[in-house]
């Protein structure tokens, strides 16, 4: 479970008045739960990931994961990113040397996960990912679709309490993106992960729990996708996209 209470970022510019990107905004992921953070451009979704992915301790406000209120210090934010958070983010920063199988695994051993049970989790995640072709190949060997799957794969594989993804499938066709955003929401519900996805595509939301829509850097509305037709999702949005 991940919960954000009150949460205010300004950015200071220089001669210039302090831009507010989010203005005290409040939320909760629970554990299981695949929520998406929608809203246009500059609306403050990539303000809020970096503050909940523990990347931007200058903010005010609480994070709470699991229970345990964060601190606002470099090596705690280091030690419980380690433990419980999984990031998806542009850019991969899969290590170029490593094959798909040992990029993967890597979280298990900053862990020191035995050996046995390390590889017999890869494996599962690999087969989830149907990633099982390519476990020996290297990143600079697979197209985008296939990197943003191992991506994925390391994110989940310490079984974490949040994965925190922005823009997962960015530059993905339409079918490969829909069935990479289902793949998140199924092993998240598997590992008992609290999800959170960032978008601006609002097709991106179908299958996912709720919607936390993001506008101007306040939080205009929470929508259970439950009682939202899909041909009403853009419809529903303040901002129309």
């Amino acid at each position: 479970m991940i919960e954000f209470q009150r949460i205010q970022k300004n950015y200071h510019l220089s001669g210039q008045k302090a831009y507010e990107a989010l203005k005290g905004v409040h939320g909760i992921i629970n554990r299981g739960e695949t929520v998406v953070l929608l809203g246009p451009s500059g609306s403050g979704k990539s303000s809020l990931l970096n503050i909940c992915s523990l990347l931007d301790n200058s903010y005010k406000g609480r994070v709470i994961i699991d229970g345990e209120a964060i601190t606002k210090t470099p090596e705690f934010s280091v030690g419980i990113r380690r433990e419980k958070i999984g990031l998806i983010y542009p850019g991969f920063s899969l290590v170029a040397a490593y094959t798909v199988f040992e990029n993967i695994e890597f979280p298990l051993i900053l862990n020191h996960v035995p050996d046995e049970i390390r590889r017999a989790r890869v494996s599962d995640m690999i087969l989830k990912l149907n990633l099982e072709k390519y476990e020996e190949f290297k990143p600079d060997q697979l197209p985008v679709e296939l990197k943003r799957r191992v991506v994925v794969a390391r994110a989940f594989i310490n079984r974490p309490a949040v994965v925190i993804a922005d823009e997962p499938v960015a530059d993905l066709e339409s079918s490969d993106a829909l069935s990479l955003i289902d793949s998140i929401n199924q092993i998240g519900k598997e590992t008992g992960s609290a999800v959170l996805i960032a978008t601006c595509d609002a097709e991106l939301t179908l299958g996912c729990d709720r919607i936390i829509h993001l506008h101007d850097g306040n939080i205009v509305e929470h929508v259970p996708l439950a009682s939202v037709h899909r041909s009403k999702i853009s419809e529903a949005l303040p901002w129309g996209i």
